[in-house]
């Protein structure tokens, strides 16, 4: 199939929103799979159009999609108990991610150590602990919520030929370890993240020379907001409170957080009405921090965010204030904010949300149950589209609405032909290993089974009708099997698996 045919069958596919009909009606048993592919045999009732299912809704957003199984798993223990066993995440078994991560040679290493290397090895194992996990991970939920945490507190990688490694340290022992926390916690150990202070410019910031970047994004993207009743002389006051504390470079405790006394400016100061005396040393730093989290514009600018990440582009106003009145009832714990959105009635209705791009990549290997590893061509294919983890060099994150994504298309349609085609460098789709789950060699039950593995259901007729002329009237049974591989790309480059 040429690529102008792929795009026309693709567009055709995705014109009529999926209302269903029916459902698949064979049974997907387990039969001599991997484990990480284990299928409930009652996996056959699904509802005729899961993108109104609340559950297949929690499944794709509180995470990186189903694999084969995940659904029928998360119906047995119900939707709330899904959602309380993620928020969890301790009492997960998560064997199978963790000696992925612990086999990297850089991610698990000490600083001093880790500097020797070249940055490109260092970005390689922090990209692939990521993305590994994002894959593989029992964790779904936390690891969605690192990525959040990510974003939020964004830090460019290739800052500097060192920085990545920073950003190891800080993934590990900052945005990790305060995933599902606090954000006061959060927020307090971002400010001393070596990786922070050297990305925005803190580790420079000296009484005798002012550096006021970290200060600004303190204020206006980790807590208050851009609208958070602040104003210049605010900043620089902010900017002065954390005047020395820096970085150390070199010698024994290289790049640990330190507070140098003297590059500090111990004058009085005053941030939106609250005074800090004279001669209060490193102590203000800490005040400052609570002051900042205690402000309801960071109640207000935090639950905004996540309402936007997991319910809508635009977050509904009524859950956005009933999340920040639970950020400010329980002094910032994340996990009663995350319990309010997912049993809301505006989440459980929410309107479709374009997957990003790691979402994307992410869900389709996941669906497909892709054996795979970190390869130059997924690099490639994170770059192409526009989401490289820990690459966005600006610190106000990637962005978290459709209007920054819709118009990268043909990446998405290049990755979804070449994946089926097992083109991908360092993937591998066994199409054959997920086709015995249908228990048929026709071509219907087949489409049937794929269809029911990426978007839980089979989709109107009319539209199933056009992929299935298209298998069908292939010339012999080897045409036949690539023109299958073929439908399955389309299913996943479609609107339909893209949105939800």
């Amino acid at each position: 199939m040429n690529r102008r045919k792929f795009i026309q069958i693709g567009l055709a596919t995705g014109a009529v929103a999926a209302s269903g009909c029916s459902v698949i009606g064979k049974q997907m048993a387990v039969q001599d799979l991997p484990d990480q592919l284990e299928v409930l045999a009652a996996s056959t009732t699904h509802p005729t159009n899961l993108n109104g299912d609340p559950l297949w809704r929690l499944l794709n957003r509180a995470g990186y999609g189903p694999r084969p199984g995940d659904y029928e798993s998360a119906r047995e223990v119900g939707y709330e108990q899904w959602l309380e066993q993620q928020l969890a995440p301790e009492e997960i078994n998560d064997t199978a991610a963790e000696l992925i991560v612990s086999g990297l040679s850089l991610y698990n290493t000490d600083l001093n150590y880790m500097i020797g290397f070249d940055q490109d090895d260092g970005l390689r194992d922090l990209i692939w602990a990521t993305v590994a996990r994002q894959l593989f991970s029992e964790r779904q939920l936390f690891e969605a919520m690192v990525e959040f945490w990510s974003d939020h507190f964004t830090i460019y990688a290739r800052t500097n030929q060192i920085l990545v490694f920073f950003k190891i340290v800080d993934d590990r022992d900052v945005i990790r370890p305060n995933a599902l926390g606090n954000f006061r916690d959060l927020l307090h150990a971002s400010v001393r993240s070596p990786a922070m202070l050297f990305y925005l410019n803190n580790a420079q910031n000296f009484s005798e020379a002012p550096n006021e970047n970290y200060a600004r994004e303190l204020m206006e993207l980790h807590t208050l907001g851009v609208f958070g009743g602040y104003d210049q002389d605010d900043v620089m006051d902010v900017a002065r409170i954390l005047s020395g504390l820096t970085v150390k470079r070199r010698g024994w405790g290289q790049g640990q957080t330190l507070f140098r006394n003297e590059h500090h400016d111990d004058d009085a100061k005053v941030v939106m009405g609250q005074s800090y005396p004279a001669g209060m040393g490193e102590t203000e730093i800490d005040t400052l921090v609570d002051f900042l989290v205690d402000q309801p514009a960071t109640a207000d600018h935090i639950a905004t965010k996540l309402v936007r990440r997991f319910v809508a582009d635009e977050p509904p106003a009524d859950l956005v204030a009933e999340v920040a009145q639970v950020f400010r009832d329980t002094d910032g714990e994340i996990k009663p904010m995350l319990r309010t959105i997912f049993l809301s009635e505006q989440f459980k209705t929410a309107p479709p949300k374009l997957k990003r791009p790691i979402h994307y990549i992410a869900s389709s290997l996941r669906a497909l149950n892709v054996n795979v590893r970190l390869s130059r061509d997924l690099h490639s294919r994170f770059q192409a589209m526009g989401q490289v983890p820990f690459m966005w060099p600006t610190p106000d994150g990637y962005p978290d609405v459709a209007e920054a994504w819709v118009n990268n298309q043909l990446p998405r349609w290049n990755f979804a032909s070449d994946l089926v085609h097992d083109k991908l460098e360092g993937g591998s789709f066994d199409a054959e290993k997920l086709v015995t789950l249908a228990n048929s060699n026709q071509p219907a039950d087949i489409l049937d089974l794929f269809y029911t593995l990426l978007l839980g259901h089979v989709p109107r007729s009319d539209q199933r009708q056009l992929l299935l002329d298209y298998v069908t009237k292939a010339n012999g049974r080897g045409e036949q099997i690539n023109r299958l591989r073929e439908a399955v790309g389309l299913i996943i480059a479609g609107p339909e698996f893209q949105l939800i």
